[in-house]
């Protein structure tokens, strides 16, 4: 029996340091991984702001240098100079971003509520619509989003880029998959107090459901803040262009064709401008981003 109880024993403990060996080295690979990727990530932005301070020639200097040799705002002013506007983009950005978030949150919150406490015919159908519509790249819609603004003779107008994303696909199926998680004994205790739904959702849902609107507020500002395909359809006023407009326009003023190659001084400067406010963004809501992934699992 002693000899039986010592063989197991020093499989016991085999099978322990096997165990220890194979979390080691998975720990060690998991730390290179993760190494790699914050290289990949900090090295791009260390050169696009030192890029944004050098100088047209040194921008192209090989082997390039990685503190700028005599820093310059020279990038900054030939954006100003060939007029496009970056404080008046950031601003109609600032518009599109806050129009199209607040009004996804309302609506969107509210239509995820309904789906969970009413019953009505063609709810399912109604649901795999909003669905598919959050699948469907958006090139497919921009053709009946077109036809929809000249109707409502929108065309180059902000709100042309905020109506067709006034309701959030993606923010009524989070938000009614959080309010499902609601106890129904909140709501039928409400409803016997004499509170119609109005009543119901802004004084007992809305502030149960708080860490699900941060959350969708982050999302859905990041998403609008990014619109591209749809404001370059819609808007042809400079003056009304947004951020990812602004930096498209650079590159194409300095890199058309013509005998000149793109001012890189320029175009990292237009960059920086687009990204620094998202940056500032996810400093203070990490949080609630990577809790909105946790909780949805799903990329838009």
């Amino acid at each position: 029996m002693k000899s039986g109880s010592y063989v197991s024993n020093e499989r016991s403990k085999g099978a322990i340091r096997s165990g220890r060996k194979s979390i080691n080295t998975f720990n060690i690979f998991a730390n290179v991984v993760m190494i790699f990727t914050i290289l990949s990530i900090v090295i791009p932005l260390y050169f696009l702001v030192i890029t944004a301070f050098k100088s047209y020639g040194e921008a192209y200097k090989v082997p390039p240098t990685f503190v700028p040799e005599n820093p310059t705002l020279e990038g900054f002013e030939i954006i100003a100079k060939f007029g496009a506007d970056v404080g008046k983009a950031l601003f109609n950005s600032l518009v599109v971003s806050f129009g199209v978030t607040s009004s996804a949150l309302l609506f969107s919150t509210m239509a995820g509520f309904s789906f969970v406490i009413h019953r009505y015919k063609l709810k399912e159908v109604l649901f795999v619509a909003i669905i598919l519509k959050y699948i469907l790249p958006e090139a497919m819609l921009v053709v009946p989003w077109y036809y929809l603004i000249i109707k409502l003779g929108l065309i180059d107008n902000l709100f042309a880029i905020i109506a067709p994303n006034l309701v959030g696909a993606w923010t009524i199926f989070f938000t009614r998959s959080y309010i499902m998680q609601i106890p129904r004994d909140y709501i039928d205790a409400a409803r016997v107090d004499g509170a119609n739904d109005y009543q119901i959702f802004f004084r007992i849902i809305f502030p149960l459901i708080k860490p699900a609107i941060g959350v969708a507020t982050v999302m859905n500002f990041l998403w609008s803040w990014n619109y591209f395909l749809w404001p370059l359809i819609a808007i042809n006023s400079k003056d009304k262009f947004t951020l990812p407009l602004v930096v498209a326009t650079v590159r194409y003023v300095y890199g058309g064709g013509g005998e000149m190659l793109p001012h890189l001084g320029a175009l990292a400067a237009s960059t920086l401008v687009y990204i620094l406010p998202i940056v500032i963004l996810y400093v203070f809501t990490q949080k609630w981003i990577v809790e909105a992934f946790t909780l949805s699992g799903i990329k838009r």
